[in-house]
């Protein structure tokens, strides 16, 4: 089962575009370029985000998830069918920086990428960037469905609820690296990196401003699901991405069911703003 989020896929029309994005704003490194494939790096790992340059369809294509070994990816294969999934392409060489991979999709078409083997580069040199891939937020129709995907095909826990409208999931100590919000149809509501604190958001924040004259579309704030302070602001290609900080542990932390109000997400301010709301990036086709 899964036991550690891994990284996010995106199809973008302008590679070089996307990659300069990320570098200039976010202080991504670039660890390989193969075949139009650019792998991007924030700490020691071979990546935690891939950039796939494809002019005919974009969108989000996958969400790497870590897997112990190449017995659990067999089990997990397994556990995918018995819950509602299926297999897209069997176990596999999982190119660059990784060992081994299974591609599998969830009841409404979201796909996952699961791993093991993932490759160690060394430290990035020093730059202020985050410290990872934190998490995903996926759009879709029915959200209990997609709940016993996780939980059942998956291994993630439980760890908040708010009305029937969003649900966030763990696989390791972090409160979320998985997050379910229903909306008209299947599509990539946000991913997410973890950045050390408010400072380094507004850091961040200033670089978007400076590099690509751009503002935030929301916070900064604290959600109360995972008590995180956060900032949300597209990507180049249209994605959302939220930075994050001070993300709760699962350690000390109660799952509760929360109530569907605009306090719930944002602790010190009002309801998110409709761009956020109608925010989404669409499953790549295959």
């Amino acid at each position: 089962m899964v036991t550690r989020i891994g990284h996010m896929t995106l199809r973008v029309p302008n590679l070089d575009a996307a990659v300069d994005f990320q570098r200039d704003v976010l202080g991504l490194v670039e660890t390989e370029r193969a075949g139009g494939v650019s792998y991007l790096t924030c700490n020691d790992r071979h990546h935690e985000l891939v950039l796939v340059e494809d002019p005919v369809r974009r969108g989000y294509d996958s969400v790497g998830l870590e897997v112990p070994d190449a017995a659990a990816l067999a089990a997990t294969k397994a556990q995918v069918i018995s819950a509602g999934g299926r297999v897209l392409q069997d176990v596999h060489d999982g190119g660059p920086g990784i060992d081994r991979a299974l591609l599998v999709a969830g009841p409404e078409g979201h796909v996952f990428k699961l791993f093991c083997g993932m490759e160690a580069v060394g430290a990035p040199p020093p730059g202020d960037r985050p410290l990872k891939f934190e998490h995903a937020s996926l759009k879709v129709r029915n959200v209990r469905r997609m709940e016993r995907f996780l939980q059942d095909g998956l291994g993630f826990r439980f760890s908040d609820r708010m009305g029937l409208l969003a649900s966030w999931w763990h696989c390791d100590a972090d409160h979320h690296g998985m997050a379910i919000l229903w909306g008209p149809r299947a599509e990539l509501s946000h991913y997410a990196y973890s950045l050390a604190d408010l400072n380094a958001i507004a850091r961040t924040a200033d670089r978007l401003k400076l590099h690509r004259d751009r503002k935030l579309l929301w916070g900064p704030s604290r959600h109360g699901p995972g008590n995180n302070q956060f900032a949300y602001f597209n990507d180049n290609d249209g994605a959302m991405i939220e930075l994050c900080a001070d993300l709760a542990t699962m350690d000390d932390y109660q799952p509760r069911k929360w109530p569907l109000r605009p306090g719930t997400i944002n602790q010190w301010g009002g309801p998110p703003p409709p761009r956020f709301l109608l925010a989404g990036f669409p499953v790549s086709p295959r």
